[in-house]
């Protein structure tokens, strides 16, 4: 019989995204000696394909769990998350987001899961929202925090606001930096034929942003932004890495202001290390941002950025050190930071190298998968549960035979 312990992650879907990478490192990386890892999600994004290359990887597919707010199909997911979770007799059950913070936190507590852990990767509510939208998400997360043995989260100041939201006590919260695979940045990257394979002059500069297309990321503010800056340097190129529903809109924008000639909307991309090491100036105009994966990965790879003052981004750019901030939906001060950026080319790389060093220090995917691994045995310990690891097996199986 395996004894290992048994985990359940749970997270709605698989499109490149942060907390998608910080879910499936997880499920990669967890010793199997410990843990019987399964993970739930719909069968949607590109990253299904990932998730299926995973060894020692059980995948349960709940295709009504949408990010979207369906109360048909979410009731449905939640019947089918709960019948999963009477079956499986699972040990943890893990949450990611906040779909899945409802209805795997529900189904888990009626299931008599003893463990239940939830990342809270970034709020579901803005400043940008109805107020009486925010105060309902902010009740519900309350409540749904009474049923979580630990809430984590990806950045200090979402911890501090969350706190200061009073979701839970502070003894209920740990935070866990979300942990990127930085091996595939570190290979060289043959940037002038990585220009000419996307048609950009060799001389351009390359300004760019890494995301979905959606509200959230504000790319229409990204590219107003980029507007204004065309006006004073012509020798800049656009990019859009990313795809979402305000994709015709950019579009649409971009051609308004006569700047389509210089925008290349990329779609979701595989190559995107290369991407990063073309780029001159990164940007990142989010309206809100658990933390932000890519302006993590653009950091790492020394690009000078310029990012928006929301929610966890502050605790990576320092401003006026690793980068700069500015408010969001600024565009004046998004533009100006670019040009600011692009005439002072040694200011530029020095924001760049501090960067790098800050991300260095302390977003290896190792690491995370090591605070994660301790945070599950203390929770294991506190509700007396015991289990023995196959390695432990195999060794007083071994001691019998001699």
């Amino acid at each position: 019989m395996d004894s290992r312990i048994r985990v359940l992650h749970i997270i709605t879907n698989l499109p490149v995204g942060g907390a998608q990478d910080n879910t499936l490192l997880t499920v990669e990386r967890l010793n199997r000696d410990k843990y019987h890892l399964t993970l739930l999600c719909a069968n949607d994004g590109l990253w299904v394909r990932r998730a299926k290359m995973i060894k020692n990887l059980d995948l349960i597919f709940v295709n009504q769990l949408r990010r979207k707010i369906h109360l048909t199909k979410d009731f449905m997911a939640f019947w089918k998350i709960y019948q999963i979770l009477r079956k499986g007799q699972y040990n943890i059950v893990h949450t990611h987001s906040s779909k899945p913070g409802v209805l795997g936190r529900l189904a888990a507590k009626l299931a008599g899961v003893p463990i239940v852990v939830h990342t809270i990767h970034g709020f579901p509510f803005n400043d940008f929202m109805n107020p009486i939208i925010q105060k309902f998400y902010i009740m519900a997360e309350r409540l749904l925090s009474k049923l979580s043995d630990k809430l984590i989260t990806v950045s200090n100041l979402n911890l501090q606001k969350a706190l200061r939201l009073r979701f839970a006590p502070v003894g209920k919260f740990v935070n866990i930096y979300s942990g990127i695979d930085f091996r595939r940045f570190d290979s060289p990257t043959d940037i002038r034929k990585k220009k000419k394979d996307l048609g950009i002059a060799n001389g351009d500069k390359v300004v760019g942003m890494i995301g979905r297309l959606s509200k959230q990321k504000a790319p229409l503010d990204f590219i107003q932004a980029m507007g204004k800056v065309l006006t004073k340097r012509q020798d800049v190129q656009i990019l859009l890495v990313g795809d979402g529903e305000l994709k015709a809109e950019t579009l649409a924008l971009s051609k308004q202001l006569n700047i389509d000639s210089r925008l290349k909307i990329l779609g979701f991309r595989d190559d995107v290390p290369e991407l990063l090491h073309l780029i001159d100036i990164f940007v990142l105009t989010s309206w809100w941002e658990g933390l932000g994966r890519s302006l993590t990965e653009a950091m790492y790879t020394a690009r000078p950025v310029v990012a928006t003052d929301v929610d966890g981004v502050p605790e990576l750019v320092e401003d006026g050190r690793t980068g700069l901030l500015v408010q969001p939906n600024d565009i004046q001060a998004i533009a100006e930071g670019v040009l600011h950026l692009l005439e002072n080319e040694g200011e530029a790389e020095e924001l760049g190298q501090n960067a790098a060093k800050r991300i260095n220090e302390a977003f290896r995917a190792d690491v995370m998968v090591g605070y994660l691994d301790r945070l599950y045995q203390e929770l294991l310990s506190k509700k007396g549960i015991k289990y023995h690891s196959i390695a432990h097996k195999q060794r007083k199986t071994s001691a019998v035979r001699r």
